[in-house]
């Protein structure tokens, strides 16, 4: 009986292991085919409620700091009594704020596959970045509303212009100030602005001012945004041809283009008054490649700026997709469908240089490279000090391919302007006339990625189709290792186990031989001669010797 329970317990055993066996191939198998890792990324890296990319999106972990270069006109006096011929501009910086963004009220439109969000931006200064204190520190600089109104001024009437004079000297408004680099960038208290807000409070509606305030804080926590979601695609996985790229602007406080640029709705607009088609800089598809191009919007710009594929780079041992704005990303031109419309009655400005004034109150706003570089070369023709260069001044914005995100290695840089045009009845201004000052310039930038982005990163690159592949493989070799266990359960007798018995018996035997007297009880022998049966059958002679 306890070799028959021994056989139905090797018997019990083998099945076990060639179920297992056979269970192991199979779900490693079902691993290998279906790829589940690049399911569960699709679905985590969507932007649907409770996945990764949405917690991501929704405060962006990314160390984005504003570098701010500020202009300090040094020899003003000199300039506008004539005794010098060009202004001395002096290059003060950088005065560090980090850009803290987070989106807020967000609504899923399942009707269109779009996304509503309001963005909110906090700066906050970074002064162990930054050159000193720019409360403490303090630079000449132009006065922007009363250099903006004049200018304005000289297309009204004669009496218009003279009135205009009149005002600014009963206020004793100068064209340049003096004053801490904080209060210039950030609002200081201007008496013509106070006038003009008591007066014209439909055009004007503040009554300090301040250029980093209106480029980069104003309409921060009021601007909805309407974006798509990522495009559908048909049974094979292909992207539909009509579908909009993922995560591009739809529409902004519901329009779709500029209406300052005359945008229209029924044509859909051209290529410079779009704003639908654009990225906010925050968010990229995950689909890009090499000849992927693409349009960055921010309300800074006033516009959309054109961005090509440059080159392949890699940061800290991650991969990015580096994307250059076009040298000519400010150039106008009448004749021009995709330009056109930044010219206002046929008039354009001079090359590399892009009016913003339709979105600043219509104040005579420009945007261009740093240094003018890859401007007119007349513009720097009034100025000493600035330095054109087209290597330190590029504009780059770096993509991280597996996560669609901005990266190390962003760099969008960009001047701000006053524009000055044809000065009337105002002597104080005439030395100025027809001249683009320089502001201050910017450099937008992206520090090092912090840890839980790297580790995303890497993790998606390696670390899960790694530790994927390393599950798969050990469930093929644990279920070959299973199934070949079941065959030698099979095939191999147990042979240890008989040479054990038969040892016991022959021992058994010869004590019952050499024993003189001994006899083993009927009983006992019956046993004996019953297993020897079963295990060598009937021509064993133990039995007959243990008889006899």
């Amino acid at each position: 009986m306890k070799l028959f329970t021994n056989k139905n317990q090797r018997n019990a055993k083998l099945l076990r292991r060639a179920a297992l066996g056979m269970t192991l191939l199979f779900f490693g198998s079902l691993v290998l085919i279906a790829d589940p890792l690049q399911s569960i990324l699709d679905t985590q890296l969507s932007l649907k409620p409770g996945t990764i990319l949405h917690r991501l999106w929704l405060f962006p972990p990314l160390d984005v700091y504003i570098n701010v270069y500020m202009f300090n006109y040094t020899n003003v006096d000199e300039f506008t009594s004539g005794r010098a011929d060009k202004l001395h501009i002096q290059e003060v910086g950088p005065y560090v704020y980090q850009e803290v963004l987070s989106n807020h009220n967000v609504t899923y439109n399942e009707n269109n596959n779009t996304i509503t969000y309001t963005p909110k931006r906090e700066y906050i200064l970074a002064l162990d970045r930054s050159i000193g204190d720019p409360k403490v520190d303090r630079i000449r600089a132009p006065n922007i509303p009363l250099m903006g109104v004049t200018t304005l001024a000289s297309s009204m009437s004669m009496f218009a212009s003279l009135g205009l004079s009149a005002v600014t000297r009963q206020l004793d408004s100068q064209p340049m100030l003096e004053l801490s680099v904080h209060d210039y960038m950030w609002g200081y208290e201007d008496r013509l602005v106070e006038l003009a807000a008591k007066f014209v409070p439909s055009w004007i509606d503040f009554s300090s001012f301040g250029i980093m305030e209106k480029l980069f804080r104003e309409g921060n926590e009021s601007n909805v945004f309407n974006m798509n979601l990522h495009e559908p695609k048909d049974k094979y996985g292909v992207r539909l041809p009509d579908a909009p790229r993922a995560y591009t602007v739809n529409s902004i406080n519901g329009e779709r283009g500029f209406k300052r640029w005359e945008y229209n709705e029924e044509t859909n607009g051209t290529m410079c008054n779009r704003i639908w088609g654009s990225h906010d800089a925050t968010l990229f598809p995950l689909d890009m490649d090499e000849n992927d191009e693409f349009f960055l919007y921010r309300r800074t710009f006033c516009r959309r700026l054109h961005v090509k594929f440059n080159s392949t780079s890699t940061w800290n041992g991650i991969d990015g997709y580096r994307f250059d704005m076009q040298p000519d990303a400010f150039d106008s031109y009448a004749d021009n469908a995709n330009s056109s419309c930044y010219c206002k009655n046929n008039r354009c400005l001079k090359k590399g240089v892009g009016s913003v004034s339709p979105c600043y109150y219509n104040i005579p706003l420009a945007i261009t490279y740093p240094h003018f570089t890859h401007a007119d070369p007349s513009l720097l023709e009034p100025f000493e000090g600035l330095t054109p260069n087209a290597t330190r001044f590029t504009s780059s914005f770096v993509v991280q391919p597996q996560l669609g995100a901005p990266m190390q290695g962003t760099h969008l840089r960009l001047q701000a302007n006053q524009v000055v045009g044809k000065v009337s009845f105002n002597r104080m201004m005439e030395p100025f006339e027809n001249m683009v000052l320089p502001l201050l310039w910017v450099d937008l930038n992206i520090d090092v990625l912090c840890l839980s982005l790297r580790l995303l990163i890497h993790g998606i690159k390696w670390g899960f189709p790694l530790l994927q592949w390393s599950v798969v493989l050990g469930m093929l070799l644990a279920g070959v290792y299973q199934l070949c266990c079941a065959l030698m359960l099979c095939f191999w007798p147990p042979a240890k186990q008989f040479q054990k018995v038969d040892q016991a018996e022959r021992g058994a035997a010869v004590q019952i031989i050499g024993v003189p007297g001994y006899r083993k009880s009927s009983l006992q022998l019956e046993i004996l001669e019953e297993q020897h049966h079963l295990l060598f059958g009937a021509g064993s002679l133990i039995p007959k010797l243990a008889k006899t």
